[in-house]
């Protein structure tokens, strides 16, 4: 039905010459999409303090530490956005992001860029950006901190700055960022007095630490260096041509745990210059995963969990990385990418590497209950010896007979490693092995012990088995007998 005969004494529009009923409706809808796009804006620019509005220049010349630092003040106080436009701001003091003036007890801060466009120089600072209180705040912990989207960068490469310190971050999220030829880029370890004692010094807590989607690259000390935190989510980055990857833990934290919960998850991490810092170093951690990460041409190495004395390490899978030594470490015959010691409750499964072993040869003492299985080496065997020839497949099967922790064997050990089980050598005892045979072994290590599944009498003693008096190639087996009751 028209709607003319519907309404009567409706007529058509002059201008749209339709109904004025539907004209009108559009024009309503018009009008309330612009009410609410209004709105929008007046409620963003309510929450958004763009450092350009307080004075930030981003020219690359004016330091804008001063205004950047006024629009943070800001933020902290009222709740919001820091954001940055495209731009270079030079930064000749650190930026504070700590405990605000009101004393709110949850001050959440956001500080927002536009990638690659947002540049930070730090000029002239130890960091760019740390979680340390401004004079008079009332509180000294920064309780939340979104990073996002900014790019941290010295300003003089002989005199670098770090990024980010996190010291006094109760959580911080740090994602889409780029650390670029910086000192360490994201640390937690700097020695500072903070608020509210002057007379304390020395690092604290970060609770919970999320840093994912991020690049960092030709950093000339670690990218990320955590004394200690709670929670720690490291994910999706890339970590390249720099001297260090990822430090947790120090082995002066041995008493307690420097990191509880630790995840190390699908980075790439490759590239890592001859300086002794190797892709990831951890110590003193309690309950970690390192996940489907790849490494590659890491000169000063790949895994080293507590290479030192002082640390430990319980409760950790490493699994499903990919190793890709350089040519010089595939041909060392004691390397392996996993350097691990004092380490508890862990298994090593299903890791893949292009060398000749994956567990470290200096990888001593273990600890208990270790597992290693499942693992690929980068060898003919794993390649169905396709195209290799005999000489090849013969130094592969020497390799790993040197070291028996890339046998990938379910090894298990007990306290302070004198008993356990080895499913190769049965009962151990120290590094001295324990198990049942028909005669004395070809093969031994000097102390081993093999019980005789048939005793047998001769000279009126029984002999329950042998006893290895000297390994080697030819070992001396001498046998354990017990003298027989002659009254029985």
């Amino acid at each position: 039905m028209n709607p003319k005969e519907q309404i009567p004494g409706l007529t058509d529009c002059p201008v749209c010459r339709q109904v004025k009923y539907s004209c009108c409706s559009r024009i309503m809808k018009k009008l309330l999409l612009v009410f609410i796009v209004g709105m929008s804006c007046i409620l963003s620019a309510a929450t958004e303090f763009n450092v350009k509005k307080f004075g930030a220049a981003g020219n690359g010349v004016d330091d804008d530490a001063p205004a950047i630092q006024k629009a943070i003040d800001a933020a902290q106080i009222k709740g919001g956005c820091v954001y940055f436009p495209a731009g270079d701001y030079r930064i000749k003091k650190t930026l504070r992001i700590g405990g605000n003036s009101t004393g709110e007890p949850t001050n959440w801060l956001t500080l927002r860029g536009e990638g690659g466009g947002s540049k930070l120089y730090g000029d002239g600072v130890d960091c760019i950006l740390a979680g340390r209180p401004n004079p008079g705040s009332k509180t000294p912990w920064m309780n939340g901190a979104r990073i996002e989207s900014l790019t941290f960068r010295s300003f003089d490469l002989k005199n670098r700055c770090n990024g980010i310190d996190l010291s006094l971050m109760l959580r911080v999220y740090i994602s889409s960022c780029n650390f670029i030829r910086c000192k360490s880029a994201i640390v937690s370890e700097t020695a500072f007095t903070p608020y509210p004692d002057p007379n304390r010094k020395g690092s604290h807590s970060v609770w919970i630490v999320r840093i994912q989607d991020c690049i960092f690259s030709l950093n000339s000390s670690w990218a990320i260096s955590i004394r200690r935190a709670f929670d720690v989510v490291i994910s999706n980055n890339t970590i390249e041509h720099g001297n260090g990857g990822i430090q947790i833990g120090f082995k002066e934290d041995a008493k307690d745990a420097a990191c509880n919960t630790l995840r190390i998850v699908n980075n790439v991490i490759e590239g890592m210059y001859s300086s002794g810092k190797p892709a990831v170093r951890l110590c003193c951690i309690v309950g970690g995963q390192i996940v489907g990460n790849y490494f590659e041409a890491n000169h000063s190495g790949d895994i080293e969990i507590t290479p030192e004395k002082g640390g430990w390490f319980r409760g950790c899978i490493i699994t499903a990385n990919t190793f890709q030594p350089t040519a010089k470490q595939r041909k060392n015959s004691v390397y392996g990418p996993i350097l691990i010691q004092k380490a508890i409750d862990t298994t090593i499964c299903n890791n893949f590497t292009t060398g000749l072993r994956l567990i470290h040869g200096k990888s001593a003492p273990l600890g208990r209950n270790i597992a290693v299985f499942g693992n690929t080496l980068g060898n003919p065997a794993s390649l169905g010896f396709d195209g290799a020839s005999k000489e090849e497949r013969q130094a592969y099967e020497q390799y790993v007979a040197t070291n028996r922790l890339n046998r990938n064997r379910f090894v298990l050990t007990g306290q302070q490693g004198q008993v356990g089980i080895d499913t190769e050598r049965g009962i151990v005892f120290n590094e001295n092995s324990l198990f049942y045979s028909d005669k004395a072994p070809e093969t031994g290590k000097t102390g081993d012990v093999v019980f005789s599944r048939k005793p047998e009498i001769k000279n009126g003693r029984v002999i329950i088995g042998w006893y290895c008096l000297n390994g080697g190639k030819t070992p001396r087996w001498c046998p354990l007998s017990l003298e027989v009751d002659k009254q029985k």
